[in-house]
């Protein structure tokens, strides 16, 4: 009687087995790494350990350390993984199986490749029940090496209120009150860099990888913001402000959750298990303002074909023309997307009603809002290759991961836009369409689709939001005042762009979201 053998767990013995010049091949398509992980060094500790930061800063960094004639003068840029919820408990546990490696799968409608990465070499113990996180603090006070902090926290996960610094939330007010015991990332950040001031020690870069608009500066205001708040806070500041980089950058790749399938292709394809896969598309960017207290990685160097690295003086150009029409297009096709039960991105832009409509808001009323950028990228050729990713059948990005976190999403991605074109256009402002977003967001939260279906819960505040939307049924208007944080005084207090939302939200309640679309796109 045969027995069937066990399909292996990914691990460093695995790769070292798949290495071995005796050991069956590696699978077409899959590449291993060709550097010792057991070489690195802790130089960069990441907050956040979601996919996009595997399928972003993690494989820039397997890139470098692939590259025989990088390594050596990269070894002390190893990745510390680290992060304070139940989320980031939960993957420490899937990726410690691995000895932290993990699969990279880039594919789209006519390729496919898939490497290892092990650029990461730890991932800090996370004490999201007590929450005293003393592996993280002292990895952040006390060791030398790391000498950049990056973060993905989400848009939400920067406490705050109209792009502004919210000072009065309740964890924040924890760390102010108790600043030797703080339990925000940022409390953590000021208390490790008073430690370090103190004790004469170099501090290090602050960088963000999140998808907001000007992200250094942000971070920066909000560590500003608690150490304005210490004893010493007027020295401490002024130090950190000497001493302490933000650097500004753009970031892109779309990259879905994992999913069992996903574990299911690696499984099929490539012989082993992997807890935690990450899919993605072949295209990435990044633009970060070249400014690091403690020096960086040879990023600059990196030759790979698709690296599309670049270093600049200002990031805003850049960052502008990728929010308002990459994350600005996402945000306006989910909803009607969800409405009418389509289940993935590549779907919504290849639909019949939802595809014209999203190329209409994008030419119309998004793209004349944006300046041209400096190395003369056409703004229309930008479009097509979004249209193009967004299309990408292998993807898989589901809509009700763009739908998600729509209060946070709304105020960095469509909101801006209204308020500039309402700034430049005044009555004459072309707006309807931003305010068919809304409406859009706005059913959306009364909870059913148009086939009659529940919506879940899909927003940290939707018990706030289902209300509010229930209430605009009848009064419309009660979705832009009931949010200022969303809208603001611009746009929420914006008879025109009130006007519109009025006649969309009406016109998606008594003739349906695709007529609605339509007579826009007409």
């Amino acid at each position: 009687m045969s027995t069937a053998t066990a399909t292996p767990t990914l691990s460093r013995g695995l790769v070292s087995s798949l290495k071995k010049e005796d050991s069956t091949a590696v699978p077409a398509g899959l590449t291993t790494p060709q550097y010792d992980p057991s070489l690195l060094k802790a130089g960069i500790l990441h907050l956040g350990v979601g996919n996009f930061h595997r399928s972003h800063l993690a494989t820039y960094m397997n890139d470098m350390f692939n590259d025989p004639s990088l390594f050596e003068a990269n070894q002390e840029w190893g990745i510390v993984g680290a992060g304070i919820l139940s989320f980031d408990a939960d993957k420490r546990k899937l990726l410690q199986g691995q000895d932290w490696m993990q699969t990279l799968v880039e594919r789209d409608a006519t390729s496919e490749k898939a490497s290892i990465l092990a650029s990461m070499i730890d991932f800090l113990p996370v004490d999201h029940e007590k929450r005293e996180h003393k592996a993280l603090q002292d990895m952040l006070s006390c060791n030398a090496g790391i000498k950049i902090v990056s973060l993905t926290v989400t848009e939400g996960g920067y406490f705050l209120d109209n792009d502004h610094f919210n000072k009065a939330h309740p964890q924040i007010q924890h760390d102010i009150e108790n600043p030797d015991a703080p339990q925000t990332i940022f409390g953590m950040m000021v208390k490790a860099l008073k430690h370090r001031r103190d004790a004469g020690m170099k501090p290090f870069t602050i960088m963000s990888c999140d998808n907001i608009p000007h992200n250094g500066h942000v971070v920066q205001s909000v560590v500003l913001g608690i150490a304005q708040e210490q004893a010493d806070s007027a020295t401490l500041v002024d130090w950190i402000k000497e001493n302490v980089t933000f650097p500004n950058s753009m970031v892109d790749r779309i990259t879905p959750g994992s999913t069992p399938a996903m574990r299911e292709h690696v499984e099929k394809v490539y012989g082993y298990n992997d807890a935690s896969p990450i899919f993605c598309e072949p295209f990435r960017q990044w633009t970060v303002q070249d400014s690091f207290c403690q020096g960086r990685p040879d990023w600059d160097k990196l030759t790979s074909g698709n690296a599309n690295i670049s270093f600049v003086d200002d990031v805003a150009p850049y960052e502008l023309m990728k929010i308002r029409i990459l994350n600005g297009g996402h945000a306006s096709l989910c909803y009607p997307a969800a409405l009418l039960g389509v289940g993935y991105v590549h779907e919504a832009v290849e639909h019949a009603v939802i595809g014209p409509f999203l190329d209409a808001l994008e030419c119309n009323e998004i793209i004349p809002t944006v300046p041209a950028v400096p190395d003369g990228t056409s703004l229309t050729d930008y479009w097509s290759l979004i249209h193009t990713r967004f299309a990408n059948p292998t993807i898989l990005d589901t809509i009700s991961r763009i739908c998600y976190d729509g209060a946070s999403r709304q105020p960095k991605f469509i909101v801006p836009v209204a308020a500039d074109a309402l700034k430049a256009n005044g009555e004459d402002a072309s707006v309807y369409g931003l305010a068919l977003v809304s409406a859009l967001w706005c059913r959306y939260c009364q909870g059913t689709t148009e086939s009659g279906e529940t919506i879940p819960a899909n927003d940290p505040e939707w018990d706030r939001l289902q209300s509010l939307a229930q209430q605009a049924k009848t009064e419309p208007s009660v979705w832009l005042t009931g949010l200022p944080e969303v809208y603001g005084d611009d746009v929420g207090k914006s008879s025109i762009f009130s006007a519109a939302f009025t006649k969309a939200l009406t016109s998606i309640q008594n003739d349906g979201v695709e007529f609605t679309l339509k007579a826009f796109s007409a």
